[in-house]
């Protein structure tokens, strides 16, 4: 908007609708007082929540912050990691009990979810709808940066499902689902084939 007008997005209530939470908007607790004994965290970093995917020389940046003027595509996304183990079983005869032959992990299962949302013109957000299908449509390894990927040892994924739904009450909002598995790249399994 080119006449400096502020827009206030209600993020909150986005979130609750899109996710089924119901987020409490404000709580004030006086230090000095604090009778109800509420602990303290140290203030994050505000890159904390960004995730950063990487293909075909473009990038897509989710963040904390809305405005696209920041390199910020759209508000944080949750996301859910699930890994399981791979093992061959034998059984041994007469027995309740197994040998484990071989032992290994597969790779990890992510759940992306988000919302986009057009701030500059409340409306439908066709472009970074656009922006959001040719990252998914991108058939090859994608990088990504970001704290939860990182503590699982995660650099790069491929994507396996999309869905994209319009948020119900909000026209300039869509809520969007990425399924993902992560991958190293063919160099890193033959310099490591034990893994």
């Amino acid at each position: 908007m080119d006449d400096g007008a502020s827009i206030l997005i209600n993020l909150a209530m986005r979130y609750a609708t899109a996710f089924g939470v119901a987020f409490q908007s404000k709580a004030v607790v006086v230090k000095e007082d604090n009778k109800y004994k509420v602990e303290y965290y140290q203030n994050q970093s505000e890159t904390q929540e960004e995730v950063t995917f990487k293909f075909d020389g473009n990038k897509m940046v989710f963040g904390a912050m809305l405005l696209d003027d920041t390199g910020i595509f759209a508000p944080p996304l949750m996301l859910n990691f699930s890994k399981e183990k791979k093992l061959i079983e034998t059984e041994v005869s007469g027995s309740d009990n197994v040998v484990i032959e071989r032992w290994g992990t597969s790779n990890w299962v992510i759940n992306i979810t988000g919302i986009l949302i057009d701030v500059e013109n409340r409306a439908y957000p066709k472009e970074k709808i656009e922006d959001l299908v040719e990252l998914f449509d991108y058939n090859n390894i994608v990088k990504v940066s970001g704290n939860q990927f990182l503590d699982k040892g995660i650099d790069s994924i491929y994507f396996q499902a999309v869905h994209i739904e319009p948020l119900e009450g909000y026209t300039d909002t869509v809520r969007f689902n990425l399924s993902a598995r992560s991958i190293k790249e063919v160099a890193y399994s033959l310099s490591n084939p034990n893994e």
